[in-house]
């Protein structure tokens, strides 16, 4: 089996997730091979996973003739009852117009990674971010102050890993949440990750989901990285997942 990995115009890796995943998928005896552009990798085979960020991993999807059958997921419509606050879909340009709502976290919705989410107060937060030829859709969030942030892997419905990424590092997971979660994401892809906080009155609260095809370490051992993106990777080529009894 073989895994493209991305470079940078030097042939180094292109950030530590591409550092990681080529640790672990040489371990499990598969061939790595560097890659810089996207376009210039001339085989076809949809076995062979890409690993790369998600304008490339889903540029390479077209490449091979998939259409991803889901959207962005951030906050599936099943897992409501954990969000423990208001979320709400309009469009930048709506938002704009009604200063009334300002004061909320906003993110995009249909293009992942559009622009960084962040909390627009006033007109200044906006800069950069409205295009007055095109329609932006954008979640909105009411602003919750989470004390401590983990990212839980999910592969097959079960739990991969959990790493903490930020703030109080003494706080405490509930895994039943977690678990219960998981179990009620009916409609869940093979891997994903579900980012979940603590507030400041110590709720659970799930910040959002995250697709698995191009998610970041956050300390995942190499091993484990390696089976998550070939899980997720699989399912959207429609390939076998040979990881899966891992």
């Amino acid at each position: 089996m073989r895994a493209y990995i991305q470079t940078d115009k030097n042939g180094n890796f292109y950030n530590v997730n591409a550092f990681i995943a080529n640790e672990g998928f040489t371990s499990l005896g598969w061939e790595t091979v560097k890659f810089h552009d996207v376009q210039e990798i001339r085989e076809f085979d949809p076995e062979h996973i890409l690993v790369s960020g998600i304008g490339n991993v889903r540029k390479r999807l077209e490449i091979l003739g998939f259409e991803r059958k889901q959207g962005e997921i951030d906050y599936p419509p099943s897992l409501s009852r954990y969000f423990g606050r208001k979320i709400w879909a309009t469009t930048l340009q709506e938002l704009i117009q009604k200063p009334q709502d300002w004061g909320i976290f906003i993110k995009p919705k249909d293009t992942t990674k559009q622009f960084a989410g962040r909390v627009v107060k006033e007109y200044r937060d906006f800069i950069g971010l409205n295009d007055e030829d095109e329609r932006t859709t954008i979640w909105c969030s009411e602003v919750v102050h989470f004390k401590t942030e983990w990212r839980c892997f999910i592969r097959y419905g079960q739990i991969l890993d959990i790493r903490y990424y930020k703030g109080a590092w003494d706080s405490k997971i509930d895994l039943r949440v977690v678990e219960n979660a998981i179990r009620d994401f009916i409609d869940a892809p093979a891997a994903y990750g579900m980012d979940f906080g603590v507030d400041l009155n110590g709720e659970m609260k799930l910040v959002e989901i995250n697709d698995g095809h191009s998610l970041g370490t956050y300390g995942i051992s190499p091993l484990n990285y390696a089976k998550f993106l070939s899980a997720r990777w699989s399912e959207l080529t429609g390939t076998t997942d040979y990881l899966r009894t891992l």
